[in-house]
């Protein structure tokens, strides 16, 4: 599968192929927000890598904020590989793999796995939250998986245009 940079898949305008996302939203029991619909169709067929232009991971809350002040909020290294279907046949089970897999089996509320950001301090999977249409970040390694409000987490971005900017 080929690889696209991220600040190239920016610039691909929404609907540049037209998706039927039915079978997704009747199997997932609700309506995708536009952020998932806007990033799934641009392209097909490549992966997305990118760095983010300057990275300050703030906290959701002060909970965090120990984890955060130890690991200093900023990250000098950092890439994203954003996953994306191989086909825009396979868009809709590539959309209900993503509100699923990742889970574990748990509930996270509507949030759907669009990625991973590597870090100087790890990995953080990436999650558009399609109730807000924000775009998440989550470390689930740092406290317990199964429970969302036990981790770090917070919002990089209100919605995937806004994010998919963020990157050189």
């Amino acid at each position: 599968m080929n690889t696209m940079k991220i600040a190239k898949l920016s610039q691909v305008k929404p609907n540049s192929y037209m998706i039927d996302f039915s079978e997704a939203e009747s199997s997932l029991g609700f309506q995708l927000c536009s952020s998932i619909k806007s990033l799934y169709t641009r392209v097909y067929g490549c992966t997305g890598k990118g760095s983010l232009k300057s990275l300050i991971i703030m906290p959701q809350n002060n909970k965090w904020d120990t984890w955060f002040s130890f690991n200093e909020t900023e990250c000098d290294q950092n890439e994203f590989f954003l996953t994306m279907p191989h086909a825009s046949q396979v868009v809709n089970q590539f959309i209900i793999k993503g509100f699923l897999e990742w889970t574990g089996g748990n509930d996270f509320g509507r949030r759907m796995m669009i990625g991973t950001l590597l870090l100087n301090i790890g990995s953080i999977p990436i999650l558009i939250n399609n109730d807000t249409n924000q775009v998440e970040w989550i470390d689930c390694d740092y406290g317990h998986f199964e429970i969302y409000e036990e981790n770090p987490n917070g919002v990089f971005a209100d919605s995937i245009d806004d994010f998919l900017k963020m990157f050189v």
